[in-house]
């Protein structure tokens, strides 16, 4: 059997032979054989290998009893690692504590008991229900190679193929003979997995989600500083997956920490490497931020290159959560359905992989999905973390520097409003300070800027930006903070709320809402804009464009002073007079036009 294997190819100890010889191990082996192995059994979460006693045991199995299932010498299955599991005892405190009490590990999987998973999949997170209710929702569907196991990206191996509707993806994971039958243009030898599905609009689906889930992953994300919604971030997005489907080897891309829910019928198996060891399989690849999600090996390829590795079997109603800058991969063992989302950890750790997968992003010219540098600069406000001043200020530097170094250097000006996310038209980057605006709202980052033109904009004042990443107190901002998607501790946004609020009546109107403000403030920056073109000898039709949008601005606070107007009480409230309203207008205009 093994024992001769090992003799030829290793030199074991007199005692680790006897071991090997053992009744014990003998029939240990040949039951982890019966449960598919011995990688797929370690990785499993309740195994014999938990007691301290078996540690002899795990030791001859990684070193010599692995390399024989394999069939290889190469492998050192030292590299071997477990997933961290929540165990059942554990859930209910896992619900109500804080993620950073009970979050250790880079790789977590948490089991729901049956009747939860019932519960949160019943009417909704099933093919049926899903074809039932949204049957003519159009997705995007990735032909793929069920058979890949090769770090080379080929596109006939994985690509964008098909739009089908969810009717028949339901009718393709349930029937594919029926299916492909009916549907000769699909080839029998892929499989076909539905990405990115856009739930946006499903409010029942997501309500569900937040409420099954631990509110303190809703409370505590860093992400609640977006200044907008993004889809498969703080929106959760649906994957819809055949047997044999998988997700390419990569990083999450802004390199945030990632949840996965498998709403099951079938099982998914996870790949992980923890962020620490990501840098030695970039030495093996340095060509894997290209080809991210484009390729997929098995964990021996890992093992043989002496790189830390983990496996885990997700299950139906099992959440995967993988953290900060992990590298992963998956592939589906059944059928199944995945929502997954984003997590941000206040933590120096969480944000330095952050910064780190950002620094690649931009050297390997990879689009951004969340606008990083505006959101460091949110949390930084808000929450004081000082390891986001380094960074912050590595940026602005980064972005002075470049303009500094122009030949012909250009005028800068202020001349938008800082809540605004902007992206460059051209390369679709994220613009954090300087950028040039073009007219029909043709916006470019600096490192696609037209050479003719004179004039660089700004979204902040750098000269202010930069004294305030390195003061020591900090304060919210009309002029830096934001109408953000959660509940953060922005005062401003408490101090409005108050500021604004009349007294409570069915049909009371809020005179000063942020909305409000927010388009005055872009309406002061047309007039800015208008002023900018008649300098510039811009043409009249443009200057007549300009003039009837700030006069649609000019309406709108006359109507809701109006508005304002007719619901007032007799009696005299000094927060909202008018006077002090038209006094804030003013100061507002002068300061944003200055």
């Amino acid at each position: 059997m093994y024992v001769d294997y090992v003799k030829r190819n290793f030199k074991p100890t007199s005692k680790e032979l006897e071991l090997l010889q053992s009744q014990e191990l003998i029939e240990l082996y040949e039951n982890i054989q019966q449960k598919g192995g011995f990688i797929k059994y370690y990785s499993q979460q309740y195994n014999v290998f938990q007691c301290q006693d078996k540690q002899e045991f795990l030791d001859l199995f990684c070193k010599y009893l692995l390399n024989f299932e394999l069939n290889t010498t190469n492998v050192d299955g030292q590299y071997l690692q477990r997933c961290a599991y929540v165990e059942f005892d554990r859930a209910l405190d896992c619900f109500t504590e804080s993620p950073e009490k009970w979050l250790k590990e880079q790789a977590t999987l948490w089991s729901m008991p049956q009747d939860v998973v019932d519960k949160l999949n019943k009417g909704l997170f099933t093919f049926s229900d899903m074809a039932k209710h949204h049957k003519n929702h159009k997705i995007d569907i990735r032909a793929q190679n069920p058979f890949t196991d090769t770090i080379e990206a080929k596109e006939s191996d994985f690509y964008q193929a098909f739009t089908m509707s969810i009717k028949q993806y339901k009718d393709y994971v349930e029937d594919p003979t029926s299916f492909f039958l009916n549907n000769t243009n699909y080839r029998k030898d892929r499989v076909y997995q539905a990405v990115n599905v856009d739930m946006e609009n499903w409010k029942d689906e997501i309500q569900r989600l937040f409420d099954f889930f631990p509110k303190f992953f809703l409370i505590n994300n860093g992400l609640k500083y977006l200044r907008q919604n993004c889809k498969g971030a703080n929106v959760p997005e649906i994957y819809m997956r055949s047997a044999n489907c998988w997700i390419g080897g990569q990083q999450d891309f802004q390199g945030l920490s990632q949840i996965n829910i498998n709403h099951g019928p079938g099982d998914c198996l996870w790949t992980i490497i923890d962020a620490y060891y990501v840098d030695q399989l970039l030495n093996i690849m340095p060509d894997l931020y290209k080809k991210e999600g484009r390729w997929y090996v098995n964990i021996t390829f890992f093992l043989e290159n002496k790189i830390p590795v983990k496996q885990v079997i997700q299950k139906q109603g099992d959440i995967m959560i993988i953290g900060a800058g992990c590298f992963f991969q998956a592939k589906n063992i059944g059928n199944s359905i995945h929502t997954s989302f984003n997590f941000l950890m206040l933590d120096d750790f969480s944000m330095q992989q952050i910064f780190l997968r950002q620094i690649r992003n931009d050297n390997f010219k990879l689009w951004s999905v969340i606008a990083i540098r505006n959101l460091f600069l949110d949390i930084f406000i808000h929450e004081k973390l000082p390891i986001l001043r380094e960074y912050l200020t590595y940026f602005i530097d980064q972005e002075l520097e470049r303009q500094l170094s122009k030949s012909n250097p250009s005028q800068f000006k202020l001349f938008i409003s800082s809540k605004d996310v902007l992206i460059c038209t051209k390369c679709y980057k994220e613009i954090f300070i300087f950028f040039q605006f073009i007219k029909d709202w043709v916006i470019y980052c600096p490192d696609c800027f037209v050479d003719d033109e004179d004039v660089i904009y700004m979204k902040y004042n750098i000269m202010q930006l930069r004294c305030l990443i390195q003061a020591d107190r900090i304060e919210c901002s009309k002029f830096l903070c934001s109408n953000y998607v959660g509940d953060t501790t922005c005062k401003l946004k408490q101090q409005l709320k108050l500021k604004v609020q009349i007294n409570p009546e069915p049909n009371n109107i809020i005179v000063e809402s942020r909305q409000f403000l927010d388009e005055f403030i872009v309406g002061l920056n047309i007039e800015s804009s208008n002023s900018h073109n008649q300098q510039n000898g811009a043409s009249a039709d443009q200057v007549f464009n300009d003039k009837q949008q700030h006069k649609k601005i000019q309406e709108k606070i006359a109507m809701m002073k109006l508005q304002h107007d007719k619901l007032k009480k007799p009696k005299k409230c000094e927060k909202y007079q008018d006077l002090k309203v038209i006094k804030y207008i003013q100061k507002t205009k002068q300061r944003i036009l200055n």
